[in-house]
């Protein structure tokens, strides 16, 4: 979480300060320029790190002067970061001499989300700017976050899958940068707008059979979203679901522990008991995910880490004996008799079965949503994963 004077001054230096060297004429004129004529325009103004800069570029499509002496306020990587390692932008500066910074549109543990507008194509997008990478676990999450955008792009993949549009990727003052169509809306921004917080069925069965489309795509190619919820879910001008922000995503084939999985009321119970993790947790979190749009609330509201088992306890009822007697992290939820150690009297196991929880919506909402939120258990077994479902 950052620090509030952190988050203060990033909002402030995006809506208040407008670092330029250049008016709107004077920067129609460099675009398509080389950085040598670049600096023979503005060479005094350039700073050494500009410099530096200008050289490993090509074209330059955008251009503003950082002003020397007027520091941004940030505590790290020469003043550009705030204290959570997230880059401080400015209104109207440059991003890789093509993006100009309109506002910030999203922040978060991961980076921020600015609107911009490339010079180069003069279309409006989103710069996802990455925190900078301090640990060898974050560079690593990062590359695996750009692989898999990567990976997902297709001959049209954003049309036929749902995929988000990848328009560019590059590294800016040691960030690295993911630069996606410009989508203004999501499924949680629908929900939220709805006279009565919710999405009526018939758009509810297009999204939902949209989604599946994205996640089969996914699995095919040997990956996991691991962070389906709402605000994931964006839509286009024209409504079609459009699946975005691979930061949790990772490749089945790495074969390593995969005790991640995003956002914590979206998470199956697997993730947090231990177990490797396949495509089946983005089913929950679809399952989860249709249970909020159905009814304006959040399936499994849950306040903290200890408190999310005994959140989908009380819907689903226990989970199976061997899964809770096998997971490696057993002790941490459960007690010596298998019970959870946070399960409130004043919710037992299957108190609130999920029919009600859903609000007497159709059976057939019910059952699908019913089939997404199934325990599994994954066991390696030789060179492959395999899913095996576990009865009760």
């Amino acid at each position: 979480m950052e620090t509030s004077q952190a988050g203060a001054r990033r909002r402030e230096a995006v809506s208040g300060n407008t670092w330029s060297a250049l008016s709107a004429t004077g920067t129609g004129l460099i675009q398509g320029k080389s950085p040598r004529a670049i600096l023979d325009l503005f060479g005094p103004q350039v700073s050494h790190r500009q410099k530096l800069e200008l050289e490993a570029m090509k074209q330059v499509w955008f251009f503003t002067v950082d002003k020397v002496g007027k520091p941004r306020g940030g505590n790290n990587n020469d003043s550009y970061d705030d204290d959570n390692n997230n880059y401080i932008p400015v209104r109207k500066e440059q991003l890789h001499y093509r993006y100009e910074v309109q506002k910030m549109i999203g922040e978060g543990g991961q980076g921020l989300v600015l609107q911009c507008l490339d010079h180069k194509t003069k279309l409006l997008v989103a710069v996802k700017m990455l925190s900078l990478p301090l640990s060898s676990s974050t560079a690593a999450r990062q590359r695996t976050e750009l692989e898999v955008a990567k990976e997902l792009q297709g001959k049209a993949s954003d049309e036929r899958y749902g995929v988000i549009r990848v328009l560019d990727m590059f590294q800016f003052r040691r960030h690295n940068c993911l630069v996606v169509e410009l989508l203004k809306q999501s499924l949680y921004d629908v929900m939220r707008k709805g006279s009565i917080g919710r999405i009526y069925v018939r758009r509810l069965r297009e999204h939902t059979r949209a989604i599946l489309d994205f996640l089969l795509y996914a699995k095919g190619r040997g990956i996991v979203h691991a962070d389906i919820k709402p605000d994931k879910i964006l839509l286009t001008a024209a409504g079609k679901v459009r699946v975005t922000d691979f930061g949790f995503s990772f490749y089945l084939k790495h074969k390593t522990a995969q005790n991640v999985g995003g956002t914590l009321p979206y998470m199956a119970p697997e993730l947090l008991l231990g177990y490797d993790v396949t495509c089946a947790a983005d089913m929950w979190g679809l399952g989860c995910t249709l249970a909020e749009l159905a009814t304006g609330k959040v399936l499994f509201d849950s306040p903290a880490v200890e408190e999310h088992l005994p959140c989908c306890i009380e819907i689903l009822g226990m989970p199976p004996k061997k899964m809770v007697d096998d997971a490696p992290n057993r002790t941490l939820f459960f007690d010596s008799e298998g019970l959870p150690d946070n399960l409130s009297k004043q919710r037992p196991p299957g108190s609130l079965p999920l029919h009600r929880a859903l609000q007497g919506h159709h059976p057939q909402l019910v059952d699908f949503v019913n089939r997404c939120l199934q325990h599994h258990v994954y066991k390696r077994d030789g060179k492959d994963i395999e899913l095996k479902e576990v009865g009760p």
